[in-house]
């Protein structure tokens, strides 16, 4: 068994430290954050300071297959997480297109609603139940390194690439066989590494991305809201995300491009952001809860990133793992951090299971493998997705019509969804990356379907404020 060192607290890289913990590997999580979650969850939501995990705030809502996957090789941490208010959600049930009941097969589509502020609490009690040690307020200052093993090449002996066998801290040094880096979107691993020689990690990144402009609400009973509303609402330069919750909280998250000064200047202030909500049909209800939050929440920056270790032929470095979020970031707007973060994680474990730490260069490289094979088309369809919904808020904010024809059948997609409930299925199995969905839309009837939607798509004005409607409002 392996001496593994998970760099960050976080859900993903507490997911991380479970699963190499159940093989019976010694794993060490280091902390750069000094203080533990509160046991309330109130107080955890309040008053935790985690300067570590920028969304801890913001609006959240797993997809169904992190559920999936956590039901079937976590079920402690779903267990604890349900314990402490998370509440079990069909992620169909609030569309207006769905007309119930649901059907055998449909709890395919669960997922657990709660603030990222209880999921990440429950987590560490689990990971301390299973005996994993945490070092809070110890933050990562570099790697330790060999020269590491040669790399094949053309039937040479081939050259060293360094091998990671620990890291350095403020409170000295420690040993690993393997370093994960699980400490998210602020990861340092380029610095890092070029402080050991390796060249830098190819980041493979978004020019431009979203801002969220989000407050979290009470409602006026404490539980969680049943009316029916799209919980994602695109039109034009601004989306809206309407989240349940736990304990009767939901969040409501304006989306503009990171670059429009206009709604980022006015949103930051809390009349004209509640203006940009009444302009969605039925969105005014959702503001009589009572605040939960001090004000808008500001997140920017919100794009796709992906860091790349292992170049065609051969890896940068041995020793070290980069996991979710420190390996791809994908735009929160479709969720996906958490489901695709537990399946890298589980990539690792099988890795592991199948190679262990003594062959470093085989172990990077099946992990690379995997990671392509398993997760590179889900970036690259996220990544397009950050494209086109950019170049459609660019072309709202310029008065003209974006066309691009994939884009025009993922809309057509989307309508055929709020008249058909089977295509819903089909389109939330996609959204949530299901096993089989992809299959699925591919079928030819409902091809066929999407493809005689197109004409009307292209004639077709979702419900919202029109840019000078939104600007009226944010400024008057």
């Amino acid at each position: 068994m392996a001496r593994i060192v998970v760099l960050g607290a976080a859900l993903g890289g507490l997911q991380t430290a479970l699963l190499l913990a159940q093989d019976g590997h010694e794993v060490t999580v280091l902390e750069r954050d000094p203080r533990p979650p509160p046991s309330d969850t109130e107080l955890a939501w309040s008053q935790w300071p985690r300067p570590g995990i920028a969304q801890l705030r913001q609006t959240h809502l797993p997809l169904a297959r992190w559920l999936q996957l956590a039901e079937a090789h976590l079920p402690d941490l779903v267990r604890e997480m349900t314990e402490a208010g998370a509440v079990r959600m069909n992620v169909l049930a609030p569309e207006p297109a769905f007309h119930g009941p649901l059907l055998a097969g449909d709890e395919r589509f669960d997922t657990l609603a709660a603030r990222r502020s209880l999921l990440e609490s429950a987590a560490t009690r689990v990971a301390q139940g299973a005996g994993i040690r945490i070092g809070r307020g110890t933050a990562c200052r570099g790697l330790r390194s060999s020269r590491g093993p040669r790399i094949p090449s053309g039937g040479a002996s081939g050259d060293r690439v360094p091998l990671v066998t620990g890291v350095e801290t403020h409170a000295g040094g420690t040993a690993a066989d393997l370093v994960v880096d699980c400490t998210g979107r602020r990861s340092q691993l380029p610095s890092w590494l070029r402080a050991i020689g390796v060249p830098c990690a190819v980041d493979e990144s978004g020019r431009r991305g979203f801002t969220y402009y989000s407050q979290y609400f009470r409602s006026a009973d404490g539980a969680m809201p049943t009316d029916r509303f799209p919980l994602v609402v695109e039109h034009g330069s601004l989306g809206l995300l309407r989240i349940p919750a736990d304990h009767g909280t939901y969040s409501l998250c304006l989306i503009g491009r990171s670059d429009d000064q206009q709604l980022r200047r006015a949103l930051r202030n809390e009349r004209a952001w509640s203006a940009a909500v009444r302009l969605f049909p039925g969105a005014d209800r959702w503001l009589d809860g009572r605040p939960v939050t001090d004000g808008t929440r500001i997140m920017a920056g919100l794009t796709d990133r992906r860091r790349l270790l292992y170049d065609t032929q051969r890896p940068l470095v041995t020793g070290l793992v980069a996991v979710g979020d420190a390996w791809a970031i994908t735009t929160p707007t479709v969720g996906r951090g958490l489901a695709m973060s537990l399946r890298h994680s589980l990539l690792l474990r099988e890795t592991l299971r199948r190679t262990g730490t003594a062959h470093p260069v085989e172990l990077v490289t099946r992990f690379a493998e995997a990671t392509r094979d398993s997760l590179g088309r889900v970036y690259e369809r996220t990544a397009a997705y950050t494209r086109h919904r950019l170049a459609e808020m660019d072309a709202h904010t310029a008065g003209t019509v974006y066309r691009n024809p994939d884009w025009i059948r993922a809309k057509a997609l989307a309508l055929l969804a709020r008249r058909d409930t089977d295509a819903l299925r089909a389109e939330r199995a996609a959204a949530h990356l299901l096993p089989g969905a992809r299959d699925v839309l591919r079928a030819p009837a409902l091809a066929d379907a999407v493809t005689r939607l197109v004409p009307e798509v292209e004639q077709h004005v979702p419900p919202g404020p029109s840019r000078a409607d939104l600007l009226k409002a944010i400024h008057s």
